[in-house]
């Protein structure tokens, strides 16, 4: 146990390394922590399938499935850390864009509540979770709110940007918040220039200088060891996984001659290659478009039309096409294959899909939280 926050004229008195994870999904922030040092005494999230997914892997002893509208503070228990990962719907590019305030991503005023409840009890540390889009949603109105809201329970805080692409062949840029209640780190920076603070997070911060800032030194992201066809599965040839030549054809047809020849130099490799293709909608009509540098886009939920992405296998003269498979959902997040997945195909990515990738919040959790908690 530890006390701090002086700089309010109270104690604030926590927990070591225990945290409690919101909008808690399959468990995926969840196995970060416990990476990175932490135990989870607290979890919670209203979708039964996801919790399926997070029961099969980590049990249900501290898990709440239900209504984050229903949590109250005396349900809590001591912690040092929480951890937010609120819907992303209104804030992505992808979304509607209706903001903090819209139907889901307003959750995040009861995440905000809670803590509030909590008083003297309220963590040590809070991290926050979301897509890019939180950055420039009306005109960064929503971030400045959610960081001055965090302000007015007393923390201070730094905002990264961390990109699963350093860690697994997937691009998925995220922006977290790192809050704490210590007047400053031990590692306290100013501002240091970093791959985590590209030009949006430095025009943001100019421009709102009055809120409580409190940047980090941070060590330079990883290099990635692996591309796309070190993770995905093989399948032979007469798999049923494969789509038809008919399928096949259909997707070829709606590929760009852009697309066509990326496809043309895949398939004329002396090496069997993978490849990711989505399909989206363009003034033209429904368009194919194939990523074949080694990293797959930005995985998705299976909701929403054309957010699906798919598998080509390419080299020696020939192609096939496929979907992509849960098991490879799963690489793409950084989870290991000891992962039991047990749930129909759809729920299994929508669960991953809407889920974080395991090494990137391992390294947010070890270099932008731990070094705030004197605990670590």
């Amino acid at each position: 146990m530890f006390a701090s926050d002086s700089s309010n004229n109270r104690e604030c008195i926590v927990t070591r390394n225990r945290a409690a994870e919101f909008f808690a999904g399959i468990g995926l922030v969840r196995m970060s922590l416990e990476r990175a040092g932490w135990q989870v005494n607290f979890a919670n999230d209203i979708d039964p399938s996801k919790f399926s997914l997070y029961r099969a892997n980590f049990g249900d002893h501290d898990f709440v499935l239900g209504d984050i509208r229903n949590i109250r503070a005396k349900m809590m228990p001591s912690i040092a850390l929480a951890t937010v990962s609120f819907p992303c719907i209104d804030l992505s590019l992808a979304g509607n864009r209706s903001g903090l305030n819209g139907q889901h991503s307003s959750a995040y005023w009861e995440f905000y509540r809670i803590i509030k409840e909590m008083g003297t009890r309220r963590p040590f540390a809070v991290m926050l979770e979301n897509v890019l889009g939180l950055l420039s949603s009306n005109g960064g109105e929503d971030l400045r709110a959610i960081l001055s809201s965090l302000g007015t329970l007393g923390y201070s805080y730094d905002i990264v940007v961390v990109n699963a692409a350093h860690f697994v062949p997937q691009s998925r840029p995220r922006l977290f918040v790192i809050g704490s209640l210590c007047p400053r780190p031990k590692r306290f920076s100013g501002l240091q220039s970093h791959t985590t603070r590209p030009r949006q997070i430095l025009e943001f911060i100019g421009n709102h200088p009055a809120l409580k800032w409190n940047h980090l030194i941070l060590p330079p992201l990883p290099q990635r060891k692996h591309d796309l066809d070190d993770l995905m599965e093989r399948f032979q040839s007469t798999s049923p996984i494969w789509w038809d030549k008919n399928r096949q054809a259909r997707l070829f047809h709606q590929m760009s001659p852009l697309h066509k020849k990326l496809l043309s130099d895949l398939i004329g490799s002396k090496r069997t290659k993978f490849a990711t293709v989505y399909k989206r909608v363009r003034p033209a009509g429904c368009r194919a478009e194939v990523r074949a540098d080694g990293v797959a886009g930005c995985l998705r939920t299976p909701r929403g039309g054309s957010s699906k992405q798919f598998v080509i296998q390419a080299g020696y003269g020939t192609w096939r096409a496929r979907n992509m498979t849960a098991r490879e959902y799963a690489r793409l997040q950084g989870v290991p294959d000891t992962f039991k997945i047990d749930v129909p195909y759809n729920d299994a990515l929508f669960g991953f899909g809407d889920a974080v990738c395991v090494p990137a919040v391992e390294w947010v959790i070890n270099y932008c939280v731990n070094p705030l908690l004197p605990s670590f």
